[in-house]
């Protein structure tokens, strides 16, 4: 064999069989140069036999190993022990990869070294896997680092795009019986996303049972239903209860068991952090809660028991009918403010059990259940909503009395969809709330009516967070007032 002379007594047909590379080298010349490479070892790095014997690992061309490696080995070799370290050599082809080489003396029958047998493995892939998993951790303290859910999905999608190279990834979330797109990474297509039914295509299955998926052609898949048909492959993960991430690419067997398992590690923070700013969310919504019954309790409710134990007073002092009259008044004004703090304090519990209602069926019930004196509504409209039937029909009816009691008795009252399709809409031809006070009409106790609680909308726009819509105030077409509710919508890449 080629190379044998200076190799001593050390049987290469040995080094041959190895399963794993292994190269031998002379401590005795400069740089201890190769001076043997089993097949193994020049099949996973591309050069001749020819081009290997004589350099030096330690220095091999195009090689970019750390002087703190080679100090280690170096220095085993002084001592003429044994060492592993990791070298960052070069292929033969340019192409550099991580080598770690566990390096072990050969002596001869008197105990003198005569060469070292260093035994290679290919850690590149090991190497990257932690690189990655030391980037996720960094990129996990961003994504816990949002506060808000959108800044939470967007963050996710950046992490994915930048760490796990996912260039078309997007974050849905459940919105109703839909799981509606919160946020698309950067390079995905405006039209590469559309939202779908909580049992619709990968996102549905990914969904429902709670398991990642991933598939390696969409064209052969029963379940995949991509936005786009360029989308051949993807991956689909769970977000906790909330909804799911997904990647997607345009060519077949983009994906595979490592980088679903890099994107459950990545989204188990997503979850995490979208669990903190709800518990966050339910407390802020609780102190608030809070607020308005020490608000009540220490001066709503003071009044008008004042008023009733002075008008119980005079009326046993004069037996004048019209002390038992503002006694009446009083007492009906706390009932009102009980009822309407008993309801208040039911908006803390959560929305869970939802159905499909039609909202002019609603309207016309709620209607009913509310003094309306003369006032008239018009609820012809033909649209359904995802909700809680019975917290819905107390939003309603919150809006309808605020109408009344700010309108008048004759005031009409419209329920209509918004025009994006996304919503409803209640709306008067009352005095209207001017633009000054439109941001401060949901707060608890807040009322321009003497005769309101002033928590009759605190009400429904806790309803409306409840379930994750969205509340604004404006003008209605005759001047009075029109509140808008948007319900959600949008769209997903797969």
């Amino acid at each position: 064999m080629t190379g044998e002379a200076d190799a001593g007594e050390f049987e290469y047909d040995v080094v041959d069989q190895s399963p794993v590379g292994v190269t031998i080298c002379d401590p005795s010349r400069e740089g201890m140069p190769v001076v043997y490479a089993n097949d193994q070892f020049l099949e996973a790095t591309g050069y001749d036999r020819a081009e290997i014997v004589g350099q030096s690992l330690l220095t091999m061309r195009g090689s970019e190993t750390s002087e703190s490696a080679v100090d280690r080995v170096r220095r085993a070799v002084d001592a003429s022990e044994s060492v592993t370290v990791e070298l960052r050599l070069c292929r033969a082809d340019g192409e550099l990869f991580w080598d770690r080489v566990r390096i072990a003396p050969l002596s001869d029958d008197a105990g003198t070294v005569t060469s070292y047998v260093v035994f290679h493995e290919d850690v590149t892939d090991e190497k990257r896997r932690r690189e990655t998993l030391e980037t996720l951790h960094a990129a996990a303290t961003r994504i816990q680092g949002e506060e808000t859910v959108d800044g939470v999905c967007e963050r996710t999608v950046g992490e994915a795009a930048n760490v796990l190279d996912f260039d078309l990834c997007s974050v849905l979330l459940r919105d109703g019986e839909w799981l509606v797109p919160r946020a698309n990474s950067a390079d995905a297509p405006a039209d590469g996303s559309r939202r779908m039914r909580l049992d619709q295509g990968l996102a549905g299955e990914t969904y429902q049972s709670g398991e990642a998926q991933r598939v390696d052609d969409t064209r052969d898949d029963e379940t995949a239903d991509p936005a786009k048909e360029t989308y051949l492959s993807g991956l689909s993960v769970p977000v906790g209860e909330y909804g799911v991430f997904q990647a997607v690419a345009t060519e077949t067997n983009a994906f595979d068991d490592d980088d679903v398992e890099l994107a459950e590690l990545l989204v188990t923070h997503t979850a995490s952090t979208l669990d903190r700013i709800e518990r966050e969310r339910e407390l802020q919504r609780q102190n608030e809660r809070l607020e308005s019954f020490v608000s009540v309790v220490s001066h709503d409710l003071r009044n008008p028991l004042t008023v009733l134990t002075g008008a119980l007073e005079l009326a046993e002092r004069t037996g004048d009918a019209e002390h038992f009259e503002r006694g009446r008044r009083a007492r009906d004004r706390m009932e009102q403010l009980i009822e309407d703090l008993l309801t208040l304090a039911r908006q803390g519990e959560s929305v869970e059990d939802t159905t499909s209602v039609d909202v002019g069926r609603v309207a016309e019930g709620s209607w009913s259940g509310v003094a309306t004196a003369e006032a008239t509504l018009d609820a012809r409209v033909d649209l359904e909503i995802q909700c809680h039937e019975g917290r819905f029909r107390e939003l309603l009816e919150n809006l309808f009395r605020n109408s009344v009691e700010h309108g008048g008795q004759q005031v009409s009252v419209t329920v209509g969809e918004l025009s994006d399709e996304n919503g409803f809409y209640v709306a008067d031809d009352g005095p209207g709330i001017p633009p000054e006070h439109r941001g401060e009409v949901f707060e608890s106790g807040f009322s321009t009516s003497t005769d309101g609680s002033g928590f009759g909308l605190s009400i429904v726009d806790g309803i409306v967070t409840a379930h994750d819509w969205d509340v604004t105030v404006t003008e209605s077409d005759a001047g009075g007032a029109r509140f808008e509710i948007r319900t959600g919508g949008g769209t997903t890449v797969s």
